[in-house]
């Protein structure tokens, strides 16, 4: 899988992922703060991460196109995790609305937080410490 910053492709390139959806309201801040996930040289998805704090990130706006491998949304988030702590961030937000979400983000040691970027009226707020999650999520192998 490779990570491509939107603010590099085209304007065109950039709307032809989300097609003619109606459900999908596409502003400038996705294009500037977005990445394409690709595999292949084929758009497998696309997510945004706003800067939100002096020291934070909002993953926001996720995507993936139909029949990609179900590890895509653990592989966003990860990557998110490994940008923000690229950018020396120590916090990561993630806004959910669905039970699914819900309980990867519970799966991943994600804390639920009223701390908020934005107020939301419906869903539930999490929020991780990246320094803290790419040490736990990451392993050695020694020699014995």
């Amino acid at each position: 899988m490779e990570l491509q910053a939107t603010k590099t492709v085209d304007s065109e390139t950039f709307q032809a992922f989300f097609g003619d959806s109606e459900k999908i309201q596409i502003t400038d801040e996705m294009k500037q703060y977005g990445y394409f996930i690709c595999d292949q040289e084929e758009t497998k998805g696309f997510f945004a991460l706003y800067p939100v704090q002096h020291d934070a990130y909002w993953l926001r706006t996720f995507i993936m196109k139909q029949g990609v491998t179900v590890s895509l949304p653990l592989t966003m988030i990860q990557t998110a995790e490994q940008l923000t702590y690229n950018y020396g961030a120590h916090k990561l937000f993630i806004h959910s609305d669905s039970d699914a979400l819900d309980q990867l983000l519970h799966q991943l040691s994600y804390q639920q937080t009223d701390e908020a970027p934005e107020a939301i009226d419906q869903g539930t707020w999490w929020m991780t410490y990246p320094e803290k999650s790419l040490t736990a999520n990451s392993y050695t192998q020694e020699k014995r």
